[in-house]
């Protein structure tokens, strides 16, 4: 009987252990598809991709300004600008829109009606909300 229970016994942690070991597939399907256009749908969106998933779904910027340690080289932050991206309720076009990265992700959204990025402009400017936990 004890030799019984012992071999029932090894072979479900064997069994366990088994079912374990199988390497479970992520799923490399990006969280959205597309971003929208108009300009609070894209400020809710926005927050939740890395830099490489926004440059896939929109592109590259047409500027970029990457703020860099002066001790190590690395960059810290950028502000990405992209023409013609987001429209207002109206569907009327931005000129311009500003994003400040930090830690790869965008921390917040400048709507400008200036296309000149050089020049320091009044815009609408949105934090983006972070979620605390996206699974």
């Amino acid at each position: 009987m004890r030799l019984l229970l012992i071999t029932l016994l090894l072979l479900s942690n064997i069994t366990f252990a088994q079912h374990h070991n199988e390497t479970q597939k992520l799923d490399d399907s990006p969280i959205v598809d597309s971003l929208p256009s108009v300009y609070y749908e894209f400020v809710e969106v926005v927050g939740i991709l890395t830099t490489d998933e926004i440059i896939a779904l929109i592109g590259e910027p047409a500027k970029k300004i990457n703020i860099k340690m002066q001790s190590s080289n690395n960059i810290i932050a950028s502000t990405w600008y992209y023409h013609n991206l987001n429209t207002d309720e109206s569907g009327k076009y931005f000129p311009t829109t500003e994003l400040d990265i930090i830690d790869g992700f965008v921390e917040s959204v400048t709507f400008m009606n200036n296309i000149n990025e050089s020049n320091l402009t009044e815009g609408t400017q949105f934090d983006v909300k972070k979620q605390d936990n996206i699974f």
